[in-house]
């Protein structure tokens, strides 16, 4: 049962699904409400427009408008049937409580939930709020009544601060890259968890090395070591991001190779979810190795088609000889030789005829011919096209 604020209705709720209307003057029906599927458990009027809310045991609470009697507003998300509604706020927003034990608070205007709070551990038979609108007390079947504060603005301000403070701080940290400040922007990139700009900031700072002649990681190597596990956890979750994309593939290896070079391995191994993060690493490593060692074999193209032409120069002979001779410990992951294909960056066969020409061993043996292996391609595979050729002129 529910009085109307001037006291000119009555609204009752029954367990036939209806809401009946009463005039509070002589008790006749005013109109009846239908609408839900069961039982209606409580009614109640809003205090400041014509509007009367009403929850059942179908586990919804509606709002209804008290000029049609038609449903403005159906608010769905308990588990149970709801048991009891209020108003607050001035109107503006409703409470509900439940037999799932949860009391939930509904903004009319988005019929969106806004926050569930979870206190007893049974049927919520009563609530009611306090009369400065703040407070409000529930009672349940598990033999509790909890009062409840409403911490809106307290949270509101809270959140107002935190913006306040990220402002300053993104100003703070465009202040510092405009100055070059890279140790102070890093940190704050770091704190304010920006990967991007971390990834600008740490660009800045291994490019700054590189310009003073220093070692690339000699200044990321001081603020590794003094960085918490879990700011180290933080940069490899970011390395591991940023080492998909091949342009930002450089700054994430040389990241992480200050963090494996300053911090010991069994501290790495025994942080949470560090193993995790480099397994995640190192498929992508590969793969960029992979393309190094493929251009960088590939730079030396010039530098064949000029010694297969003959020894222009004695320099060029005596480089290319020291670069063939060494070329294995050059290249970053070891050559490879599949099914007698020579993969990219391996150079076993081209590497053995151009050693016989520098040794002079190519004019004592010009009956001998000698076959180069393309790259990617079988002596089986030769020999095949050639005999094919060969078919094809007898015909």
């Amino acid at each position: 049962v529910s009085v109307a604020p001037n006291d000119s209705l009555v609204a009752t709720g029954s367990q036939d699904k209806t809401v009946k209307l009463w005039n509070s003057s002589d008790l006749s029906l005013r109109g009846t409400i239908r609408g839900h599927k069961r039982g209606v458990w409580d009614c109640q009027f809003s205090p400041f427009d014509r509007v009367l809310a009403t929850c059942s045991g179908d586990r919804t609470v509606k709002l209804w408008s008290l000029s049609d009697l038609s449903c403005v507003r159906t608010f769905q998300g308990h588990a149970a049937s709801t048991l009891r509604v209020r108003f607050l706020s001035g109107g503006l927003q409703l409470m509900s409580s439940g037999a799932d034990g949860l009391v939930k608070l509904w903004t009319i205007r988005t019929n969106e939930c806004e926050a569930t709070m979870d206190g007893h551990n049974d049927k919520v038979w009563a609530l009611d709020l306090h009369q400065d609108g703040t407070t409000f007390v529930s009672g349940g079947a598990d033999s509790r009544i909890i009062v409840w504060n409403d911490t809106t603005k307290e949270l509101e301000d809270a959140k107002r601060d935190e913006e306040e403070k990220n402002i300053l701080m993104e100003q703070r940290l465009s202040n510092h890259l405009r100055f070059k400040e890279y140790e102070k922007a890093l940190e704050i990139a770091l704190e304010l968890d920006k990967p991007r700009q971390a990834l600008k900031v740490l660009t800045a700072i291994i490019e700054n090395d590189v310009q003073k002649g220093q070692n690339s990681m000699s200044t990321l190597k001081e603020h590794v070591k003094s960085w918490p596990i879990s700011r180290t956890t933080q940069v490899l979750r970011y390395c591991r991001d940023w080492n998909t994309r091949a342009r930002n593939s450089h700054v994430a290896m040389l990241t992480v190779k200050a963090i494996v070079t300053s911090i010991p391995a069994q501290t790495l191994a025994a942080a949470d979810g560090i193993p995790e993060l480099m397994a995640g690493i190192m498929p992508y490593a590969e793969r960029h190795f992979q393309r190094l060692d493929k251009l960088y074999t590939s730079s030396y193209l010039i530098d064949y088609t000029l010694m297969s032409m003959g020894n222009m120069d004695d320099s060029i002979a005596e480089d290319y000889s020291t670069w063939e001779a060494n070329q294995d410990k050059k290249l970053v992951l070891p050559p490879t030789q599949v099914d007698g294909k020579i993969q990219v960056g391996g150079t076993v066969a081209v590497g053995a005829i151009k050693r016989k020409q520098l040794q002079g061993e190519g004019s004592d043996n010009d009956d001998e011919k000698e076959e180069v292996v393309t790259v990617g391609e079988s002596e089986s595979e030769s020999e095949s096209s050639s005999s094919d050729s060969d078919s094809d002129n007898d015909e």
